[in-house]
C-alpha cells in the first residue's frame, strides 16, 4: 500500500474539463443576471469555474450547462485569483445528481493500468503473468 504524505480528503476525484456555463445570480437589488463562465475542473460534488465577475462565497446560484441545457442550484464555496484568473468553486446543494454526465471514481482511487500483453485496462497491482492462478 502507497502512503501519501497529504492523504486525499475529497469525497470524489477532480477531472479536467471545460463546460461552457451560465452563472444565473440575484444582485443585492433583487435583479437576477446570467453571467458567462467555463469550468476549470468539475467533481460529483461541484466545480471549480472560470469567470470575469466575482461573486461572494455563500452565495446562491443557478448553473445551467450550456452543452445540456440543465440546470442546478449551488452555492459559493470560494474566490481565487491567480495569475489574472479568478477561480469561483461552486458545490451542488444536492451532491446526488448526475449534472456533468460523467461517473467519478471514488476518491482515493488508483488508476487502472494497461495489460503489456493484451493492451486492456487492468487493476493496479494485477499479476500479468502467464501462470494460472488456481
Amino acid at each position: 500500500m502507497q502512503r501519501t504524505r497529504y492523504p486525499e480528503r475529497r469525497r470524489t476525484t477532480r477531472l479536467s474539463l471545460e463546460i461552457p456555463l451560465t452563472i444565473r445570480c440575484r444582485l443585492h437589488e433583487g435583479e437576477t443576471i446570467d453571467l458567462k463562465a467555463s469550468t476549470y475542473s468539475v467533481s460529483a460534488n461541484g466545480a471549480l469555474v472560470l469567470m470575469d465577475t466575482p461573486l461572494i462565497p455563500g452565495q446562491n446560484v443557478r448553473v445551467i450547462n450550456e452543452m445540456t441545457s440543465e440546470s442546478a442550484d449551488c452555492f459559493v464555496t470560494s474566490l481565487r485569483e491567480k495569475r489574472e484568473r479568478r477561480f469561483v468553486g461552486i458545490a451542488f446543494f444536492n451532491p446526488n445528481i448526475d449534472f456533468w454526465h460523467i461517473v467519478f471514481p471514488k476518491s482515493g482511487t488508483r488508476q487502472a493500468i494497461r495489460s503489456s500483453a493484451t493492451g486492456a485496462l487492468v487493476p493496479p497491482g494485477f499479476r500479468q503473468d502467464n501462470s494460472p492462478q488456481f
